[in-house]
C-alpha cells in the first residue's frame, strides 16, 4: 500500500495538468441575477448526462469532426444548442469520452471550440475557460491481461476501453486545482458494512475491485469570495445483472459514498492520501446522473430517499404553477414537457422526470447553507420554439435527436464573505 500511495501522491502533483484554462474569455457574460437584493451572486448549476461515448475509443471524437454530415452532428448542435439555451454557469457533463488516466484528448476542447462556441439553433454561444477532465474507472481493467473490449464487465466500471462514459466538469468561474480530490481507488471491500454480493467474485477481484465505477469528486470553484465543492459522481445502474443484484447494491453503496463525504466519515482515504470527506462548514453541490429514482424503476429506493432528505442537503421547496408540483418536501426541478411527453407512461411524478422513460436519474442538490433560486429540467412542450430541440421532424421525443436524459439546472444565490 506504500507504494500505491506513492503513486497516489505523485498523480496528485499532475493534477493541474488536467485542468485546462484561459484567462481571457470574451463571451464571458454578467450573470444574470447578480443583483439580489443582499447582493448575493446568482450562479447556476447544471447537470447533463450527453450521451457521447462510444464503444472503440477515439470513434466519438471522430464523429463529432464530422460536422461535414448534417446527419451526424445534428445530435452535437442540438446538445450544444440546450447548454446555450438554460447557460449554466457550472456544468457536469456525463458520458462524454476522454482519457481515461483524466485529461482532454481534444475532445472537450473540440466540442467547446466548434459547438458550444458557435451559435446553435440561434442561441448565443457561450465559453467554459475551466475545466476538468478527471480520471475514470470506466474500462480499466481490475486484472492485468483482461481484454474488457471483450468483457467490459472485467473492468473496475462498465466500459469497452478506458475512459469511456467518464464526466468532466466546465465552468465560468475558476476551479481550484490544487484541492481537487478524488476516490477513484478506493475499494469497495473497504467501505464499512458494504453490501457485496458474497461469493459472487473470485477473490482477486473480490480484493481489488474498486467502489466507484467512474469516480467520486469533490472540485471546489471559486465564486466571488466563496468556495463551493461541487461533488461529482455518476454511479452504476442498479440493473443488467442477476439474482446477486451486483450493480443494484453497487448504486446503493456508490450512494452512500456520497453521504460519506458530506458526513466526513473517519475511514475515507482520497487518492492522495488524505482522509476524511468534507468539513461541517464546507458549502457544496452534489450533481450527477445518480441513476436512482425514489419513487420509480429499479435500485434501492431507500439509499436515494436518504440522500435527498440527508441533513445537509437543502430541505425547502420551490411552489410552482403547477399543483402536482407543490408542497414537494425538497428542491425539485420540474418540466411541463415531460408531463405531455410521458402522459402514455405509468411513472409517478412525470413533471420531475430526466431521462425518457420517465425516471428521476439526474440530479443538482445544494447544501443547506444556500438558498435556491431557481431551477428546471430542459424539456420543452411541443408548442416551446426550442422543441426540435429534443423532437424529430415527426415530432417525436427521440433520445437520437440529443440524448435519452435531460438537462438539470439550480440557480443558486451565493453570499459574499469566507467559505471554506
Amino acid at each position: 500500500m506504500s507504494t500505491v500511495n506513492t503513486l497516489l501522491s505523485a498523480y496528485s502533483l499532475f493534477l493541474v495538468a488536467f485542468i485546462y484554462m484561459s484567462s481571457s474569455d470574451s463571451s464571458f457574460h454578467t450573470l444574470p441575477s447578480d443583483a439580489e437584493p443582499n447582493g448575493a451572486i446568482s450562479c447556476r448549476f447544471a447537470t447533463f448526462n450527453v450521451a457521447m461515448s462510444a464503444d472503440n475509443a477515439g470513434d466519438m471524437f471522430e464523429a463529432l469532426k464530422s460536422a461535414d454530415d448534417p446527419r451526424i452532428s445534428a445530435r452535437f448542435n442540438n446538445l450544444a444548442a440546450i447548454i446555450q439555451r438554460v447557460r449554466p454557469d457550472v456544468l457536469l457533463l456525463c458520458e462524454f469520452d476522454h482519457l481515461g488516466e483524466g485529461g482532454d484528448d481534444g475532445m472537450l476542447a473540440y466540442f467547446h471550440e466548434h459547438f458550444l462556441g458557435k451559435p446553435q439553433q440561434s442561441q448565443s454561444p457561450i465559453s467554459y475557460p475551466y475545466r476538468y477532465l478527471p480520471p475514470t474507472n470506466t474500462g480499466l481493467a481490475i486484472q492485468q491481461g483482461m481484454d474488457v473490449s471483450i468483457v467490459p464487465q472485467k473492468a473496475h466500471g462498465f466500459g469497452r476501453h478506458h475512459g469511456q462514459y467518464g464526466f468532466v466538469v466546465l465552468s465560468r468561474y475558476p476551479i481550484d486545482a490544487d484541492n481537487i480530490r478524488c476516490w477513484q481507488s478506493l475499494r469497495w471491500a473497504d467501505m464499512p458494512n458494504h453490501r457485496m454480493p458474497k461469493n459472487f467474485f473470485d477473490k482477486e477481484t473480490e480484493s481489488a475491485l474498486r467502489l466507484s465505477s467512474k469516480n467520486h469528486v469533490v472540485v471546489p470553484i471559486n465564486v466571488g469570495e466563496k468556495t463551493i465543492h461541487l461533488i461529482a459522481c455518476h454511479p452504476t445502474p442498479p440493473v443488467f445483472d442477476g439474482k446477486e443484484r451486483r450493480n443494484l447494491r453497487r448504486n446503493a453503496d456508490e450512494l452512500r459514498l456520497i453521504s460519506d463525504i458530506i458526513e466526513d466519515v473517519a475511514y475515507l482515504v482520497d487518492d492522495a492520501g488524505q482522509s476524511g470527506g468534507l468539513s461541517a462548514d464546507d458549502t457544496f453541490v452534489v450533481m450527477g446522473d445518480l441513476n436512482a429514482d425514489p419513487t420509480n424503476g429499479d435500485g434501492d429506493k431507500k439509499v436515494i430517499q436518504g440522500l435527498l432528505t440527508h441533513p445537509r442537503i437543502k430541505p425547502s421547496s420551490m411552489q410552482t404553477a403547477l399543483p402536482e408540483n407543490n408542497h414537494l418536501p425538497r428542491h425539485i426541478p420540474t418540466s411541463d414537457g415531460a408531463i405531455e411527453s410521458l402522459s402514455g407512461s405509468r411513472t409517478k411524478h412525470k413533471s420531475r422526470a430526466t431521462h425518457a422513460r420517465g425516471l428521476r436519474l439526474d440530479y443538482v442538490l445544494p447544501s443547506n447553507d444556500l438558498n435556491v433560486v431557481d431551477g428546471g429540467v430542459f424539456w420543452p412542450r411541443s408548442s416551446s420554439e426550442t422543441y426540435d430541440f429534443i423532437a424529430d421532424e415527426s415530432g417525436r421525443v427521440v433520445s437520437s435527436v440529443s440524448s435519452d436524459h435531460r438537462l438539470v439546472w439550480l440557480d443558486l444565490a451565493i453570499n459574499h464573505g469566507e467559505t471554506r
